[in-house]
């Protein structure tokens, strides 16, 4: 989700994980779109009609939730609609500005390549993608997976590996992706050990929320949208990675449980710089 030691970022939901404070600007019946499909790179919440995308089939998504007028500083609206290809480059901007500076490559053309690299992957699993936005600008997205369910951007796939050829390219962009990749693996072994995948459908796979956006109830907003989803699709459990880097009070907070944690402390050989890993998981219900 996020963490990482300082070449890598673990990128699973926290970006500037949404404080408690997020969630007072948002009404609980602020309206929310919670259909599934939609185009083929999709981080957010449904909320216009299926669209084409050369090559891809679209998830449909549910209309567009507007933030209440009277709860938004005046003229200001936060709108939530399906995430569109073209929404790739804001989202790894965003990504980059939160963790960019968490790599080795940070400061050199290679953040912005690695922080791809993760948008990507934690966009090929993804089936349903919601994305805010602040007069046109943008404000966050979630990236969720519910296993069984049509992909939402199939054309992720080969994204990724031809981003990570270019990282190939470097010494700078090859070792910090093989970083990269060693911090993924990682994941997955923890994931393997509770074997979290056969009781939990759902996952958060990216949780990012722009600092701009912070007081505007984005965090709130999208993290609700998500557990409709889960709910709609009849997820009985979800789960997401995050780290010490983020603030996982956030999760504790919205009632999921801290079900496995690696600490850095019993891990010398990660380095001084790594973060202490966790895994949350939840139901929909009970997470709102």
């Amino acid at each position: 989700m996020v963490a990482h030691d300082n070449t890598v970022m673990n990128a699973t939901i926290t970006n500037a994980t949404p404080s408690a404070d997020d969630e007072s600007t948002l009404s609980e019946s602020t309206p929310i779109g919670t259909d599934p499909q939609r185009d083929i790179m999709s981080d957010v919440v449904p909320d216009v009609t299926p669209e084409e995308v050369p090559g891809v089939t679209i998830a449909s998504t549910p209309a567009t939730a507007t933030v209440p007028a009277e709860e938004m500083k005046p003229s200001q609206s936060v709108t939530y609609r399906p995430m569109r290809w073209n929404d790739l480059d804001d989202i790894v901007r965003e990504f980059d500005r939160t963790w960019g500076q968490c790599s080795a490559a940070a400061g050199t053309p290679v953040s912005m390549q690695i922080s791809r690299h993760f948008v990507l992957h934690y966009l090929e699993p993804t089936t349903r993608a919601i994305i805010a936005e602040l007069d046109g600008r943008f404000m966050g997205v979630t990236l969720s997976r519910v296993a069984g369910e049509p992909l939402a951007f199939p054309q992720a796939k080969q994204e990724l590996a031809a981003i990570n050829g270019e990282l190939n390219r470097s010494t700078l962009g090859a070792k910090t992706l093989s970083e990269t990749e060693q911090w993924h693996e990682m994941e997955l072994r923890m994931e393997r050990e509770i074997d979290i995948n056969d009781v939990a459908r759902g996952e958060i796979e990216l949780f990012l929320v722009a600092k701009s956006a912070r007081g505007h109830g984005v965090g709130g907003s999208l993290w609700r949208q998500a557990m409709d989803y889960f709910a709609n699709c009849q997820v009985a459990r979800f789960y997401l990675h995050t780290d010490s880097s983020c603030d996982v009070s956030f999760y504790d907070h919205k009632g999921l449980n801290c079900i496995a944690a690696r600490y850095a402390a019993d891990h010398p050989e990660d380095g001084a710089d790594m973060d202490d890993i966790f895994i949350y998981a939840g139901t929909p219900e009970n997470t709102r």
